[in-house]
């Protein structure tokens, strides 16, 4: 099957999904899966679809698996990391998180920072990298993605220590009191959203559903951990849909600021710490 035929032959699901220009669309997943140039794809007249590549394009396109997991790999804040099912896909708006804690990080001075739920460790790789004599400590309940944040801090050539924990149950005291600043992109998916959005189902339900009302990570913390959470520098990453009841839960622990990402959205909550 040639590009054109494949394309012919999808053409009503890629118009129901909103593509506008199926070949230049489509041309680009091939691009990622085969590392092929995209502009020779669609210069290629007759490109031929093999039957494995086939299989995979159906997969994505019918089944909206996402395409990340096919070629191991994401491209996220110019650097390459490993992904597979075992870990969330990163988004373009936890770009905007980091940056804001670089400011943050650099504007404090601060020595020593924890990630929790730190997946892929692209959030903890990435400051490590920016500040390589910060000290940072990422955190992950799934034993599966700390092998992998593992490997992408290897493969990054920068050293954090990973740690298995549900939040901040198994952390010693001496890393929480020594740790000047928090940083999270925790689980905010509201659990009616999750279960009514198909592609969100083939990453890992741990790392995105928080309950009816998306704020299971927020009243765990609140709940566990009132004296970590009154006294430390947190930020968070959260939905704009939610971030309003978020607002209200920590202000009672500190003064709260709320940030927009690149879209315009607001989508980034700060916790200061509590000043008597």
């Amino acid at each position: 099957m040639t590009l054109n035929e494949f394309i012919k032959e999808f053409q009503n699901i890629l118009v129901k999904k909103g593509i506008k220009n199926p070949l230049y669309f489509v041309g680009n997943i091939i691009s990622k899966i085969d590392n092929i140039p995209l502009s020779k794809i669609l210069i290629e007249k007759d490109f031929e679809i093999k039957e494995e590549l086939l299989n995979k394009l159906k997969k994505i396109i019918i089944e909206e698996y996402p395409v990340e997991y096919i070629t191991k790999k994401v491209v996220f804040f110019n650097g390459e990391f490993y992904v597979d099912e075992h870990v969330l896909i990163p988004r373009i708006e936890t770009e905007d998180l980091i940056k804001i804690a670089i400011d943050i990080i650099k504007e404090n001075n601060y020595k020593t920072i924890i990630d929790i739920g730190t997946g892929s460790g692209v959030i903890a790789i990435i400051l490590k990298k920016y500040f390589p004599n910060l000290i940072v400590y990422g955190i992950d309940i799934s034993e599966d993605a700390l092998k992998i944040a593992n490997y992408n801090a290897k493969l990054h050539n920068v050293s954090i220590q990973f740690i298995k924990s549900d939040i901040l149950k198994d952390i010693t005291y001496d890393i929480i009191k020594d740790a000047d600043f928090i940083i999270s992109n925790p689980p905010y998916v509201e659990t009616d959203f999750y279960f009514q959005n198909k592609a969100l189902h083939f990453e890992p339900k741990i790392a995105l559903e928080a309950g009816k009302d998306g704020q299971s990570f927020f009243l765990n913390l609140s709940y566990n951990y009132p004296d970590i959470l009154k006294s430390k520098h947190f930020i968070f990453e959260t939905t704009e849909f939610n971030i309003d009841k978020t607002k209200l839960l920590l202000s009672k622990f500190g003064k709260v600021k709320i940030y927009k990402d690149s879209f315009g959205i607001n989508r980034f909550i700060e916790k200061l710490p509590w000043r008597d």
